[in-house]
């Protein structure tokens, strides 16, 4: 009779070097997703830079057909019922024309004034177009906000973006009020030429990050100087949804109510941000944004129109640390949360006068 072959019994893995392989698993995990979060970072960081380097061309395209830079909003009525915005204007060269032949610059609201161009019915499809080139990929990837105007149109999402333009370190974000040396290179019906960059275009930012959207936005700054703190965003109104974006096509300087659907919500963003508060106190880099509202109604030039009517948030970002800034020389450079005051207000001003070295910042 032939012999069988013997069995042998099946190796397998017991519970003890099953928990071994798993624990060592996560541990290797553990260790690897810091690295990959932070080289998704890196790549994030670097879009950001490039995004502000395009919108850096853009600027100077613009300056170099019209021979100054744009406004942050241009036109309107006592400069508050603004008409259309400087990211309109930017629009043909970042490539996208086509987009800008949607909007009809004709439109207002005013008759013979030209005011609200940009909320009228004409002007709702180009009121939703988001380019990715205005938006911080550490932040965001769209927007949130929706808005019904009352003229009857609506949009299920409007334009946003993550970089405002540089309204210096005065208390007025239109020229004529004093503080001159104080401005930055934008402001609401401003027209600055290279010629007034008098502490250099190497020395002088053009925007900033100022990320929109509640999810970076979980406070909003209340007060001013010694008296600003930061609340919860929630405690703004708690009687309606409260936003704290920035809407790039509303030529608004101030906050807003909307109606979204039946109900109505506020957003409290804004086109411009500075380098210090509504009263001329600094302005932390990175500190919680500031509501805008910068209600001026005709108060005639050189008036000392009270300061709380100028109010304008600051610059941060969704980079640990710090905050990427687009300066006059078309360079990108990320500054440090703890910049001192004075040469992140210098950096800010085209005619301060302030002698700054690279390496201070």
């Amino acid at each position: 009779m032939t012999p069988q072959p013997s069995r042998r019994g099946r190796g397998g893995f017991t519970l003890i070097e099953l928990l071994v392989v798993i624990a060592i698993i996560a541990v290797l995990i553990a260790l690897l997703l810091p690295a990959v979060q932070a080289a998704r970072e890196a790549a994030r960081r670097m879009q950001c830079t490039n995004n502000l380097k395009q919108l850096g061309l853009a600027l100077h395209n613009y300056l170099d057909s019209h021979n100054v830079l744009p406004p942050a909003a241009q036109g309107g009525y006592g400069y508050v019922y603004m008409n259309y915005t400087g990211y309109s204007f930017l629009l043909p060269h970042i490539e996208q024309t086509a987009a800008f032949n949607i909007f009809n610059f004709s439109l207002t609201s005013g008759g013979s004034i030209p005011i609200q161009g940009w909320s009228q019915w004409g002007n709702s499809t180009g009121f939703g177009l988001q380019f990715g080139v205005f938006l911080c990929p550490s932040n965001r990837a769209t927007g949130e906000v929706g808005a019904t105007s009352s003229d009857g149109w609506s949009v299920p999402k409007a334009a946003v973006t993550d970089y405002l333009f540089n309204g210096g370190a005065g208390r007025y974000v239109i020229k004529g009020y004093g503080e001159s040396d104080r401005m930055g290179p934008f402001g609401f019906d401003t027209a600055t030429r290279l010629a007034e960059f008098r502490d250099g275009t190497s020395n002088t930012f053009l925007m900033g990050e100022a990320i929109g959207g509640n999810g970076r936005n979980k406070y909003y700054a209340s007060g001013a100087g010694a008296s600003r703190v930061c609340l919860p965003l929630a405690s703004y109104n708690a009687a309606v949804p409260v936003y704290y974006d920035n809407l790039m096509f509303m030529a608004y300087g101030r906050s807003r109510t909307w109606t979204q659907g039946t109900a109505t919500a506020r957003i409290i963003g804004g086109l411009v941000a500075r380098t210090v508060d509504l009263v001329g106190a600094p302005y932390k880099l990175n500190d919680c944004g500031a509501e805008s509202g910068t209600d001026v109604f005709d108060a005639p030039p050189g008036s000392a129109y009270p300061t709380s009517a100028q109010k304008l948030p600051n610059f941060r970002s969704a980079h640990p640390g710090t905050t990427n800034f687009l300066f006059g020389d078309g360079g990108v450079r990320a500054i440090k949360d703890a910049i001192a005051p004075s040469v992140y207000q210098g950096l800010s001003t085209t005619g301060g006068s302030e002698v700054i070295s690279a390496d201070s910042y």
